[in-house]
């Protein structure tokens, strides 16, 4: 694939995956998610790929899906793949890192979530709004880090995070205060790669499968779930007026 809205470069083993819509706040259109479930797949079959550095160009991670597109698509963007898109990133079984700034909202919240390690600069903010609008915000993402009760009353408050506050509820693991990130975040990745693949990849399965029953059980229960919106004939309205809103506050 002719990669248009991702930046790689392999670092001795080590792939850094940067978003790179700056000029969209990184927003998830159909075309960036296509790309990144194939950076993904690709990276999970080549044995030369030890992990992936998840991180983004521009001011912010990433704003969550591209809403206009979104409208623009009659909610089709949605449901664009969404079970095997966030699959494909979730159940990668090489080490993964994740690297926020700036604003890390909605679906950028759910894919900073997939990493397996999460460092956030200090001005970092983690957001789910969707409660807000009336769309269902993921649980099956946030509960891997904090459980599920607690997932549920971050959602249910809808309130942003500063990345003081996620370190303290265990939501990221790393507040980068000084020097350059994505330096911190290789040394971290180069830790998390060192050991023999097969049992990373054992250990990984173990996180995901044992604990809060099956991943991609799990995901599919919470994404047919989520038809019930999708197809209520208010919500398209809803989103667009939403959308409208986060565009004049830009």
């Amino acid at each position: 694939m002719n990669y248009k809205h991702l930046s790689l470069e392999n670092r001795d083993g080590l792939l850094v995956v940067l978003l790179n819509r700056p000029e969209s706040n990184n927003a998830l259109n159909i075309r960036i998610r296509d790309e990144l479930e194939s950076v993904f797949s690709e990276s999970r079959k080549d044995p030369q790929i030890r992990g992936i550095l998840l991180g983004a160009n521009g001011k912010n991670f990433c704003s969550g899906y591209d809403l206009e597109e979104v409208v623009e698509t009659k909610l089709q963007s949605f449901r664009h793949r969404i079970l095997e898109y966030h699959y494909e990133l979730y159940s990668f079984p090489k080490p993964l890192v994740c690297v926020l700034k700036g604003f890390c909202s909605a679906g950028g919240f759910d894919l900073a979530l997939s990493g397996d390690y999460i460092l956030a600069e200090k001005k970092t903010f983690l957001f789910r709004p969707e409660i807000r609008f009336g769309g269902p915000p993921l649980i099956t993402t946030l509960a891997r880090k904090v459980g599920p009760t607690k997932a549920l009353s971050l959602t249910l408050l809808g309130d942003p995070l500063r990345s003081q506050d996620a370190l303290k509820l265990g939501i990221i693991d790393e507040v980068v205060t000084e020097g350059d990130s994505i330096a911190k975040g290789l040394k971290v990745l180069e830790k998390l790669s060192q050991w023999d693949p097969k049992l990373i990849r054992a250990e990984k399965e173990i996180s995901n499968n044992f604990f809060q029953g099956n991943l991609y059980e799990n995901l599919k229960k919470e994404f047919d779930l989520f038809k019930e919106f999708l197809e209520n004939p208010n919500f398209l309205k809803i989103v667009s007026e939403y959308a409208k809103s986060i565009k004049q506050k830009v």
